[in-house]
């Protein structure tokens, strides 16, 4: 078994599939490759809580929060609900110090921790900081199903599919397609989507490698979940520097070498890769369905 991610020299040519992309504004995730449904809605963090922008939706949401809440201790219930007071009056000054006493409470069951994270995706929201609000609301679509409310966890489940999906972070998108699928409420919204979980669930079925076509942005970065533990690049635009491995057993940053295969073992389980390069670098990015020898 291989001990750590290794670089093997080998040359390879294959036909290219890509992964069609729209932009991240408006309600569809796929630019409206037919099927949508009438009631789908326009995702935004904007009031940093569950998307609700009228105050019939917050005294809702507000009474479902109260509802229970009861499976949480009170100290916890109790910052939680300062919290979100904070978030809807927008005092961040306030609400910074609150979210701090939260995390330092240390959750103490998986209802606790998807209050947490749905915290942190609203913090996050506020802030403006894309990269760890996907971070937060990633990890509250893992466990939030039944542990925070449905319309929440709609909300951040849709608007995270959506970024994943325009940034081509498939490995990423069909996880959060899964953990969706886990609320019936979803149901709806998914609809509105058809073509792009369609293409997601065939890449999820795909058995044989999968190569997108992917540029950079304008820091020189591009993240994804992998969804097969080989890959390679070709036909690089530019210069890539180093790969990051943020594995669920495992963290590493290699230095990336040309015509090369990175190797992750299975020791480390499922992992995201981060590609650090100049500015706009295209490459192709080619998942191998089978271990090169």
């Amino acid at each position: 078994m291989v001990k750590s991610a290794a670089f093997i020299f080998v040359s390879f040519f294959f036909s290219h599939l890509v992964l069609a992309q729209s932009e991240d504004g408006g309600g569809s995730v796929g630019g409206g490759g037919g099927g949508g449904q009438a009631g789908a809605r326009e995702y935004s963090n904007e009031i940093g809580f569950d998307g609700a922008n009228s105050k019939d939706m917050l005294d809702k949401y507000n009474r479902d929060v109260k509802d229970t809440l009861h499976q949480s201790r009170p100290k916890f219930a109790k910052l939680f609900q300062q919290t979100q007071d904070a978030f809807l009056k927008d005092d961040m000054q306030k609400a910074e110090k609150l979210v701090t006493k939260l995390r330092e409470l240390e959750p103490s069951n998986d209802y606790e921790r998807a209050r947490l994270y749905l915290v942190d995706y609203w913090y996050y929201g506020k802030q403006g900081n894309k990269e760890m609000e996907n971070d937060a609301a990633a990890k509250l679509l893992s466990i939030g199903e039944g542990n925070i409310d449905s319309p929440a966890f709609v909300e951040a489940g849709m608007r995270l599919l959506k970024r994943q999906y325009n940034n081509q972070d498939i490995g990423g998108a069909i996880e959060t397609l899964t953990n969706l699928r886990k609320d019936p409420a979803a149901q709806l919204e998914l609809m509105s989507v058809v073509s792009a979980v369609k293409k997601l669930d065939d890449y999820a079925e795909q058995t044989t490698n999968i190569v997108q076509k992917i540029t950079t942005n304008e820091a020189g970065n591009w993240s994804a979940k992998l969804l097969k533990p080989n890959f390679l690049f070709s036909n690089i635009s530019g210069e890539i520097n180093t790969l990051e491995l943020n594995c669920a057993n495992k963290q590493s940053v290699l230095p990336y070498k040309a015509d090369s295969v990175v190797q992750i073992p299975d020791a480390w389980g499922s992992c995201k890769l981060k590609v650090n390069a100049k500015p706009n670098t295209a490459f192709n990015l080619i998942q191998l369905q089978q271990k090169p020898t």
